[in-house]
């Protein structure tokens, strides 16, 4: 499993690249550059920006490609990290390198922000990180390693958690998200995705007018769902029900929660009739609009046809 974040670079391209190849991390077996040497990947970054007179601005994107500990060696690592500069960043020098100072091992990517080819800045956009890490997973799969299958949802990394990756410390908003959307595969409405929620990874759910809240187990304040990202937020998860879940995924014999109180005071029976009555009125009501607007353009339709029949009868 390889997780792809973009850092912050604000630092100096030099200070990026002494940290890059700092040998407490890495060695030279491990270490190599795309369109550029390690050696000389400074000097050759800096005579690109010069080239096309672009030495001001950001001067570099540091990419970091984390593999899953004990998963995968150096080596095996490194590759997967050329094959990927290579694929993603043509025209751009790289330098890689890879580091084994932590549990994860991990690689650093410096991609010059200047084409070498036609002066062009890196294309740094939401867009352009997802194909990277859509390009990442395909390389990996390809090498037998595991991926991440639904990393793509409009997640929201804060730099805290940049950290944490850096240390390999336990990304828990990552797993909030990797429990919701396992509850989620496996529940009809909402309250059986809160109870799925707490007896599958002890993981408490409050339902709020306007928010949905959640408490990891290892931690004391609740997290709120769009503090995750859009997906997680009370609206879209309300419309995924609404579209209806994958019925494959989810356990027949779950069809109508067990009687009883959910902790927020409402029958679970009477929550799910409700929104299936809610739901049902929806589509009535979309249905006559959709009824309503055939009909319009099927009058208009008419007396298009009515008055192209009455100048044809005027000329004659």
């Amino acid at each position: 499993m390889a997780v792809i974040k973009r850092i912050a670079s604000k630092g100096s391209l030099k200070k990026i690249i002494d940290y890059v190849l700092n040998k407490d991390k890495t060695d030279e077996k491990i270490i190599s550059g795309k369109d550029c040497s390690p050696e000389n990947a400074l000097s050759v970054m800096s005579a690109t920006k010069k080239l096309y007179n672009k030495t001001d601005g950001r001067s570099y994107n540091h990419i970091i490609q984390s593999f899953k500990p004990g998963e995968v060696e150096p080596g095996l690592a490194h590759e997967v990290g050329k094959e990927l500069a290579e694929k993603e960043f043509k025209g751009y020098e790289v330098l890689i390198a890879t580091h084994v100072d932590k549990d994860h091992i991990h690689n650093h990517f410096v991609v010059n922000s200047v084409s070498f080819i036609d002066g062009r800045k890196i294309d740094s956009s939401k867009q352009s990180l997802r194909e990277l890490k859509m390009e990442s997973n395909r390389i990996c799969k390809e090498r037998g390693l595991s991926v991440i299958e639904k990393q793509y949802a409009r997640n929201v990394y804060s730099m805290s958690e940049y950290k944490m990756a850096e240390k390999g410390m336990s990304l828990w908003k990552e797993q909030l998200r990797a429990a919701i959307n396992e509850a989620k595969d496996h529940s009809r409405n909402i309250v059986e995705m809160k109870d799925y929620l707490e007896e599958n990874f002890n993981i408490k759910m409050k339902i709020q007018n306007k928010n949905l809240s959640f408490l990891h187990p290892e931690k004391k304040k609740y997290c709120r769902g769009n503090k995750l990202g859009l997906d997680y937020t009370k609206d879209e998860i309300m419309r995924y029900f609404e579209r209806g879940p994958d019925l494959e995924k989810v356990d027949r014999e779950r069809i109508i929660p067990d009687e009883g109180k959910s902790s927020f005071g409402l029958s679970k029976i009477g929550f799910g009739i409700e929104g299936v009555a809610n739901k049902i009125s929806r589509d009535i009501e979309k249905e006559k609009i959709r009824v309503d607007k055939s009909k319009i353009r099927k009058d208009r339709a008419r007396e298009k046809y009515r008055e192209r029949d009455k100048v044809r009868d005027t000329g004659r």
